[in-house]
């Protein structure tokens, strides 16, 4: 995780997330000592993690973590012990994770790794996902491309098909590039 934002009330609040954090390598890039000046943060950046320690001068920071939750940030909301129970009611829904106060490193460390982890997993399926998007958009081209060839030329669709990969094949291209280039021709 690259974009670290740290938000809490006190400057001694945030040079303790900063050294929490730092000792699991994770490098704080911004720190915010409200709701008010995270909000800005948030709206002008974008964060993979942001660490919440509530209450903040100016709210809760409940919101915050929402919002920055909303912008894709991984969250970590901070909360004292005695409210633990009424937060996570509220949040428990929200993918945002939360720790009880007094933070024990111990389990704080233990959630970066699930987050890294996670985060990983994430990154894996979205890859996977980016592939089979562009295997059904190759798959729509090269279906539109054969129509266009049904259409124009009264190839049978077999005839279009072999017809895309000898294209391929003989100008040493992709069929997808092939499909656009008769998609192009037939369709202007």
């Amino acid at each position: 995780m690259e974009h670290i934002l740290a938000i809490a009330g006190t400057e001694q609040g945030q040079q303790q997330l900063q050294q929490l954090l730092l000792e699991q390598n994770f490098y704080v890039e911004c720190c915010a000592s409200n709701g008010l000046e995270a909000r800005r943060l948030l709206d002008a950046q974008k964060f993979d993690l942001v660490v919440v320690n509530t209450p903040l001068p100016d709210e809760h920071g409940e919101a915050v973590a929402r919002l920055a939750y909303q912008n894709g940030a991984t969250v970590i909301l901070l909360v004292k012990a005695e409210h633990a129970d009424a937060v996570w009611e509220r949040i428990r829904k929200t993918g945002i994770h939360m720790i009880a106060k007094p933070l024990k490193r111990a389990v704080l460390f233990q959630m970066l790794q699930c987050i890294v982890v996670e985060q990983e997993r994430l990154q894996k399926l979205q890859e996977e996902k980016d592939r089979l998007s562009r295997q059904i958009q190759d798959a729509n081209l090269l279906n539109r491309a054969k129509l266009l060839l049904i259409q124009v030329l009264k190839l049978s669709e077999p005839q279009a098909h072999h017809y895309i990969e000898k294209q391929a094949m003989d100008l040493r291209i992709t069929k997808r590039q092939v499909a656009e280039g008769i998609i192009n021709t037939y369709e202007n």
